[in-house]
């Protein structure tokens, strides 16, 4: 079989690699998004599982992870948590080792199946009818001034600066309904009290996430898609519509796309059976875009959904969150 994956971001170099481990060819294709570190969006951030599925791919995880945290101040609540920040462009690098990337368009027609990992691009699969796709920009700083690992709500989005090695910090914006650079000067993140200790932008970029969720984003594979396109990773929406988080969902649909290898029928029902919980999360997406109250029924979801991101919110400070997305 004759395969081609497009995209050679986290989740396309991921099952590069491991179709490259179980003795399978593949020809890797990727457009040049200009950035410093190669990848768009970087997202330095992720969750619990990180580190199983990257010795799915034959690698040690503890070689890219840079921080462990305990705990998150979220709208200056305090959260437990067990979050990690890790070197993602150097994990990707090493995924994909000395593999020819190719410039885009990829021919089709030349390959027996192609999978689309092109992320919010979602370059070889059916547009999506109700898409929801959150702007975002992100900085990697330095600066000598220690900074808390922590999330502002507001703007159906959040704000974000978590803590990487030595004296570097990733701060960055996500918004459905306002400019997150804006969001960000007006934090004032980006400078402090002494201008000696004024961060030194790194890197930066803008971009965009989509925060749709797999239900919402069928076809995937199948009937509805070109015949041999299958979809995987945040091209399929598997990207937690509340938290974001999008390196452990996608890595985990490459595992059920080769478990499901011979079946898309398979494979859509396992990924849609396995991220049921993001269909209750975007409901509550729905409902902060319309206007609409959010309540204890919201508050449960988002109480119950982020221990999967390792973080314990109680249910008061859940519904106390939830309204500060407005």
């Amino acid at each position: 079989m004759k395969l081609a994956i497009a995209g050679a971001g986290m989740t396309g170099a991921y099952l590069y690699r491991l179709l490259k481990n179980a003795g399978c060819e593949a020809h890797l294709y990727d457009r040049e998004n200009g950035t410093g570190c190669g990848l768009k969006p970087c997202a330095w951030g992720t969750s619990a599982g990180f580190v199983e599925l990257v010795a799915e791919a034959g690698l040690d995880a503890e070689a890219y992870i840079l921080r462990r945290l305990g705990h998150v101040l979220i709208d200056d609540v305090r959260i437990a948590a067990d979050l990690i920040t890790f070197d993602k462009p150097r994990l990707v690098r090493d995924l994909i080792e000395d593999a020819e990337i190719r410039s885009a368009p990829l021919p089709v027609g030349s390959y027996d199946r192609v999978i689309d990992a092109t992320g919010v691009a979602r370059a070889l699969l059916p547009p999506i009818a109700d898409d929801i796709i959150l702007g975002c920009c992100q900085y990697l700083v330095e600066t000598e001034e220690p900074l808390e690992n922590r999330i502002r709500l507001g703007s159906i989005g959040y704000a974000w600066c978590f803590p990487l090695s030595g004296n570097r910090y990733h701060i960055g914006c996500g918004s459905l309904v306002a400019e997150p650079g804006k969001i960000l000067e007006e934090l004032g993140w980006l400078a402090h009290s002494s201008p000696r200790h004024d961060p030194k932008t790194l890197c930066g970029c803008a971009g965009t996430i989509r925060v749709t969720g797999p239900h919402h984003s069928l076809p995937f594979v199948g009937d509805g898609c070109a015949e041999g396109i299958w979809g995987v990773g945040e091209a399929i929406g598997c990207v937690a519509p509340l938290a974001g988080d999008g390196i452990v969902p996608g890595m985990r649909s490459v595992q059920m796309l080769l478990d499901a290898w011979d079946s898309p029928i398979q494979y859509r029902e396992s990924l849609l059976d396995e991220f049921r919980w993001m269909r209750n999360e975007r409901g509550v997406i729905d409902r902060l875009r319309s206007g609409k109250r959010v309540g204890l029924r919201e508050a449960r979801v988002l109480r119950t959904n982020s221990r999967m991101m390792g973080m314990r919110v109680g249910l008061r400070d859940a519904v106390t969150l939830l309204r500060n997305l407005r």
